[in-house]
């Protein structure tokens, strides 16, 4: 999806550490047998600060969902859209199918109410796992010194600001994160566009998003900031559609 996972992640995600840099695997024969953190030790290769760090993101996120994200949601304007609006607003982000199903739950519902629930599902498994692991975790590093002791603690800390911070905006956010979820979310609708025979201009693309706008699914943004966004990486994404129609004076 041209750039846009790659911008997420110099901004985002730039606080999530890669696998590799976390655990390495030394002696897969032996993974199974180990059980303490002396062993554990002996065949992987643990960056416990880092983990530490996934594990303080994993923990402020599970917070965000189960207390903050009602909150959130409301203050942005959902709880206020009207019953029509919120039919277009859950089919453009879950789809007909969803809306269908769910139909009764929408008209008698506050939509804000129906995400912040929605968001909560989602994490509902990785919150169990997480949990449950963050502890064993824990242990582990105590088991294997004090300096594992620390450094789990410590990137723990850094991961609870890393990713959203105190006030539950994420971390990276800046004047383009809205237009990158939307186009994101919208990929299908966006892809026919490069395909369409002719191609779409940017004012095409600008004019389909006004309707998104006034749902607000994404903030207001001029076609010149549009241009910005979709201009060649790495100061854009990359999202080739023919330029702006120009005027020449005769």
């Amino acid at each position: 999806m041209y750039n846009i996972f790659d911008v997420f992640q110099r901004t985002y995600f730039k606080g999530f550490p890669l696998l590799s840099e976390t655990v390495q695997v030394i002696d897969p024969a032996g993974l199974k047998l180990a059980t303490t953190g002396d062993n554990l030790e002996k065949v992987l290769r643990i960056h416990w600060k880092n983990l530490g760090r996934m594990f303080g993101i994993g923990a402020r996120c599970i917070r965000f969902a189960e207390v903050e994200a009602a909150e959130h949601i409301e203050s942005d304007g959902f709880q206020e859209v009207a019953p029509e609006r919120a039919l277009e607003l859950f089919a453009a982000i879950c789809g007909r199918p969803w809306v269908a199903a769910n139909l009764e739950r929408i008209q008698t519902e506050l939509p804000d109410k129906i995400f912040s629930e929605m968001l909560n599902q989602h994490l509902a498994t990785w919150t169990a796992s997480l949990v449950e692991l963050a502890p064993k975790f824990a242990g582990l590093a105590g088991e294997c010194s004090p300096e594992a002791m620390v450094q789990f603690s410590a990137g723990f800390t850094e991961g609870l600001q890393s990713f959203l911070n105190v006030d539950g905006l994420l971390a990276g956010e800046s004047g383009r994160s809205g237009i990158y979820g939307f186009l994101l979310l919208m990929w299908p609708e966006i892809k026919a566009m490069l395909e369409s025979d002719p191609k779409k201009t940017l004012s095409d693309l600008h004019e389909w998003m006004k309707p998104a706008m006034r749902l607000g699914l994404t903030a207001y943004i001029e076609i010149e900031t549009l241009r910005d966004v979709c201009a060649p990486s790495p100061s854009g994404i990359g999202l080739s559609l023919r330029p702006l129609k120009t005027w020449r004076s005769s």
